[in-house]
């Protein structure tokens, strides 16, 4: 038997802002003890939760300790919607992944029935084109009905740049804030241990991770806004942030809307190409020396290139030199989820015409083998396998 304690542990206030954390003790059958704390630092002056809140630091913790076949004892309070929803997370990720993820017990000393959500909308914001596009579109109105009232982008130290990285962050935090002041929107900079705590993969746990982060921000905003990666014809599953799960994670006074799968990223990028300082600042490397800006050749930009060609924008400021054949010579393609994202590019290429005279060189990348897990990603007779495998045999 495993078992994980969370004890919410009192708000602490310096100069370098607000940290909220929780105590979390694993236990074995053997009686060992194993501490660790889970913290996130926020800005100062923000309203934050009760400290015996305990919403923010049940996300972060539930998908590990499926994993680890532990139950879960909070020493504090949690919201009955977000029991709720998460017993129902736990069954999404129990038939997605079974032989990763179980059931678990949830204990609670005690549960919120009355909890008032506050107006108002954040986002979570990287600078990357998901999270650009979230932004943009609910700032200018352009979301229709579903326009929420954006207050600010929350931009997480600790996930795609790493906590070590202090001189990256800060400067991407400067592009952003530049960036989001031209909408009108705040930016949040908020650090956390969330992702280095933990051993698991990160894309399926990083949505769970986003919303424990905005979570903890829901006496400023009751809705939390996160980008959608993929859009509804070609959704992956399983995935970490997806339609189905991302609802999940949400409270009785904070709700989480999975924001933007009726658009691909290509048409994204063509109601972005619109918003020039956003395209100029565009940060979509996760590879680079630099955490701050785009390395311009790994496959990340290289991808992202091709798909601001086929919306119409050639050669932008976000990328130091202009794009050529060499970046294509070694790529080399990691995942299905990344290969699909080619195979998309190439069929979009064909049938609007658009930046055919990179198609060779595309096709030659699709060639190249990797290592794929078609079973996980594509589960069999999915509509997403069966168009890999049309495209497969068109390719041949």
């Amino acid at each position: 038997m495993f078992n994980i304690d969370l004890f919410p542990q009192a708000l602490k206030s310096d100069e370098n802002g607000q940290t909220r954390s929780c105590l979390l003790k694993q236990t074995t059958m053997g009686e060992s003890v194993t501490e660790q704390e889970l913290w996130f630092l926020y800005p100062i002056n923000l309203p934050m939760p009760e400290d015996d809140d305990c919403d923010s630091y049940l996300l972060a913790t539930l998908l590990p300790a499926m994993q680890l076949r532990a139950a879960i004892r909070v020493h504090g309070s949690v919201s009955h919607e977000l029991l709720a929803n998460l017993t129902e997370l736990q069954y999404v990720w129990n038939k997605w992944l079974p032989e990763r993820y179980f059931v678990i017990d949830i204990q609670v000393d005690c549960i919120r029935t009355r909890d008032v959500q506050v107006d108002g909308a954040i986002a979570a914001f990287s600078g990357g084109v998901d999270a650009q596009f979230t932004a943009y579109r609910h700032a200018t109105g352009k979301a229709g009905y579903a326009t929420r009232d954006i207050k600010a982008g929350v931009f997480v130290h600790g996930f795609d740049i790493p906590l070590d990285d202090t001189e990256g962050f800060d400067s991407a935090v400067e592009v952003a804030t530049e960036v989001l002041s031209d909408i009108n929107v705040d930016l949040l900079p908020v650090k956390t241990n969330v992702r280095a705590l933990w051993s698991i993969d990160w894309e399926e746990y990083h949505a769970a991770a986003i919303a424990s982060v905005l979570c903890g921000l829901k006496r400023y905003a009751g809705i939390g806004l996160i980008g959608s990666g993929d859009s509804y014809d070609v959704l992956l599953t399983p995935w970490g942030s997806h339609p189905i799960t991302d609802p999940l994670l949400s409270g009785g006074n904070f709700r989480i809307i999975h924001d933007g799968a009726g658009f691909c990223r290509s048409e994204k990028l063509i109601i972005l190409s619109s918003w020039s300082i956003g395209i100029r600042n565009l940060r979509v490397c996760w590879a680079g020396n630099r955490h701050d800006r785009n390395c311009g050749h790994c496959e990340k930009c290289v991808r992202t290139r091709l798909n601001l060609l086929l919306a119409g924008v050639d050669n932008p400021a976000c990328f130091d030199t202009p794009i050529e054949s060499s970046l294509f010579r070694f790529m080399v393609l990691k995942s299905d989820a990344v290969r699909i994202d080619w195979y998309l590019i190439r069929q979009e290429m064909i049938e609007t015409g658009k930046g055919l005279e990179w198609l060779p060189y595309i096709e030659k990348v699709l060639k190249r083998k990797s290592s794929p897990k078609l079973s996980g990603l594509l589960p069999f007779g999915s509509k997403r396998r069966m168009w890999v495998k049309k495209m497969l045999m068109r390719n041949k």
